[in-house]
C-alpha cells in the first residue's frame, strides 16, 4: 500500500515540481493491455459481483514516462543542413482500458528540447528551450491475438505537441537575444507491435515480463524561428522541419513484480527514425 501511495504522489508532484527533467513518443506501458491484472484501489476490498463485473469491463491506468531523445535528424529546405533535435520529455499518461482490448489515453507533462542546424552553409545555430508544457493523446488496441502461441499484435496511434520558449540561443558561438523566438514541436506516430507474456519463477514468487518489438511510422513538425538583432532582416529558421527518416523500430519490456501486482516497470528503446530511450511505470486503479 505504501508503494502505491508513493506512486500516486509522484504522478502529481512530478508534473508540478520537476524543473529539470531528463527527455520520441513511447509506445509501451504496457503492450499487453491486461497487465497489471489487479487494481490498486479494489484488490484489498470485498466488493459485490456488480463491481467485479465493472472492473472486468473498464480499467483506469496511470503511468509516468521519462523519455531521452538522444538524436533525431530533421529534413527541411536547402538553406538548412545538419538539422537535428534532442532532449527530454517527462510525461504522465491517463488511460481507460475497455475489455482489455482497447485503451484511449491522454498525455501531459514537460518538454526540454534542443535544436541545432547550419543556416545558409555559414552559421551554426543552437537553440535550447526551457521547460514547457506538453500534451497529447492516442489510442491503443489489440489487432490479433494468437492464444495458442501466447502472442499479441497491438496497434498504437498517437499525437503529441509542445509549445516552448526559446532559452539559450547562439549563432556560431555568439549569444543571440530574441525574446520573441518560437520553438514549437508536433509529433505523430503509428506503431505495430508484437508482444508475449512470460512467467519467470523465482524462489519467493514469480514475476512476469512482457517483451515486445515492432515497427513505427512517424513524422514531426519542428518550427524554430529566431531573429538576430545584429542582423536586421535575417531570419534564422528550421522552416517547419520534419523527420529525415519516417520509419523506425522499437524494442521494449514491461516487468510486473507478480501476477497480483497493480503496477509494472517498463523500458523501451527506439531506433532508426530516432535514437531514444524511455524509462517508466504504470499503475492500475
Amino acid at each position: 500500500m505504501i508503494r502505491k501511495c508513493v506512486f500516486l504522489s509522484l504522478i502529481t508532484l512530478g508534473i508540478i515540481f520537476i524543473s529539470n527533467p531528463c527527455f520520441g513518443a513511447t509506445v509501451g506501458n504496457p503492450m499487453d493491455l491486461d497487465v497489471p491484472s489487479r487494481s490498486a484501489l479494489l484488490r484489498d476490498q470485498a466488493v459485490n459481483q456488480a463491481l467485479n463485473d465493472y472492473e472486468q469491463i473498464i480499467k483506469v491506468k496511470a503511468s509516468l514516462d521519462l523519455e531521452f531523445v538522444f538524436d533525431k535528424k530533421l529534413n527541411t529546405t536547402s538553406e538548412v543542413t545538419n538539422a537535428k533535435i534532442k532532449g527530454q520529455w517527462f510525461m504522465a499518461k491517463l488511460g481507460i482500458d475497455f475489455f482489455s482490448r482497447v485503451e484511449p489515453y491522454v498525455k501531459f507533462g514537460l518538454a526540454d528540447l534542443n535544436a541545432k542546424w547550419r543556416q545558409n552553409n555559414a552559421d551554426d545555430i543552437d537553440v535550447e528551450s526551457g521547460n514547457g508544457f506538453a500534451w497529447g493523446g492516442g489510442i491503443k488496441g489489440i489487432i490479433i491475438e494468437l492464444e495458442d502461441m501466447g502472442l499479441r499484435l497491438t496497434g498504437d496511434v498517437q499525437y503529441r505537441t509542445a509549445d516552448l520558449d526559446a532559452g539559450d540561443i547562439t549563432r556560431s558561438g555568439t549569444t543571440v537575444v530574441d525574446s520573441g523566438a518560437d520553438f514549437n514541436v508536433e509529433e505523430w506516430q503509428a506503431a505495430l507491435v508484437l508482444s508475449k507474456k512470460f512467467e519467470l519463477p523465482l524462489k519467493w514468487q514469480s514475476i512476469f515480463v512482457v517483451p515486445y518489438t515492432g515497427i513505427t511510422v512517424s513524422d514531426s513538425t519542428v518550427d524554430v524561428k529566431v531573429k538576430d538583432p545584429s542582423l536586421p532582416g535575417y531570419d534564422l529558421s528550421l522552416f517547419d522541419a520534419n523527420n529525415k527518416t519516417a520509419h523506425g523500430f522499437l524494442i521494449g519490456c514491461d516487468i510486473m513484480p507478480s501476477m497480483t501486482s497493480s503496477f509494472i516497470y517498463s523500458v523501451e528503446l527506439r531506433l532508426a527514425s530516432e535514437t531514444a530511450l524511455t524509462l517508466g511505470g504504470a499503475l492500475k486503479f
